[in-house]
């Protein structure tokens, strides 16, 4: 199975599955560059991390870090979430422009495989803890809508829409002005 980058398109947020991905079958796939072009297209999507689900692909992959930092994650198991609990905002490739504070556990102890099918076992705490667990949430058929209430989701929607109408309120003054002085231009021009 060959995958280009270019192939790899966000799946709209209406369309993300709802279903858990199917794992990884190793001898089906080049997971070396699999890891690559998911890399890549997180980079270029501005992310810091992608799920195989948000791509369109069914199976239970993601990548996530950022510069040098970056893993890639195979098959996962959460295998034990601290007690201690923190809030923070997250935002999704999965809704550009939305972000919504999420309650998740502080630390986990994963376990998953690398690109080279290898076992690996993880504890990981604050940010890391968080993105690997966002991540796993698009691998379970979950997103951060679903880890909010209905009106904490409606808030930050209408919050983004508003920001949207000032952004075309402001683009429209301006070349509404940009037509005026033209048009200003041309009239004194002619005189």
């Amino acid at each position: 199975m060959i995958i280009k980058k270019s192939e790899l398109k966000l799946v709209p947020a209406n369309k993300h599955p709802l279903s858990i991905a199917d794992d990884v079958d190793f001898s089906k796939i080049d997971a070396s560059m699999l890891t690559n072009v998911m890399l890549d297209r997180m980079v270029e999507m501005g992310g810091v991390a992608l799920s195989a689900p948000q791509v369109g692909l069914d199976m239970s992959m993601f990548v996530m870090g950022i510069d040098q930092a970056r893993i890639e994650v195979f098959n996962p198991t959460i295998i034990s979430y601290s007690k201690e609990e923190t809030l923070m905002n997250e935002a999704s490739l999965t809704f550009p422009g939305i972000s919504v504070i999420v309650k998740r556990p502080a630390s986990i102890t994963v376990q998953y495989y690398n690109k080279n099918n290898e076992i690996q076992h993880n504890e990981f705490q604050g940010i890391t803890a968080r993105i690997f667990q966002h991540a796993f949430d698009h691998l379970q058929g979950t997103t951060i809508k679903e880890r909010v209430s209905k009106l904490k989701w409606d808030m930050a929607t209408k919050r983004l829409n508003n920001y949207k109408q000032k952004l075309v309120k402001k683009y429209t003054q301006k070349k509404l002005l940009d037509i005026k002085k033209a048009m200003e231009e041309q009239t004194n021009g002619n005189t």
